[in-house]
């Protein structure tokens, strides 16, 4: 009787792993996402500003920039680019921008309206331009 019971239970364990994990598998499925799903990939936008914070880090390099709105107000828009594994090797590091410096970014809006974009090209002041690939999947 005893050994049915044990029986019983790791059946029980068993199928409740099955379900936790059944629940778990579809999420990992969106871990990297399709820039289209966030991004409007048929837009292009511009914005200019001071560069108030950039993290070089996974999942995605960002960039906080200061942007002047048309009536004068600062915002604070995030925008978003590669991992630091695939910057790297387009020569990218955590000096390529810094707190402070002005720079130009140009890349898809967010489909939401919210102040966020995926960059497509950065553009020191000087003129300089920082490699980030046009490719919206990496």
């Amino acid at each position: 009787m005893k050994i049915i019971s044990i029986i019983e239970s790791l059946k029980a364990s068993r199928c409740l792993f099955l379900i936790v994990l059944s629940t778990l598998l579809p999420a990992s499925a969106f871990a990297h996402h399709s820039g289209a799903l966030f991004y409007s990939m048929d837009k292009r936008i511009t914005i200019s500003g001071e560069v108030q914070r950039f993290n070089f880090r996974n999942p995605h390099a960002i960039v906080e920039l200061l942007v002047e709105n048309d009536a004068g107000e600062v915002e604070i828009w995030t925008c978003e680019t590669s991992a630091p594994s695939a910057l790297r090797r387009r020569g990218w590091s955590q000096q390529s921008i810094a707190a402070g410096e002005v720079v130009t970014l140009e890349g898809v809006p967010s489909r939401d309206g919210t102040l966020l974009m995926r960059i497509t090209s950065v553009t020191k002041a000087d003129g300089s331009q920082v490699g980030v690939s046009a490719r919206m999947d990496d």
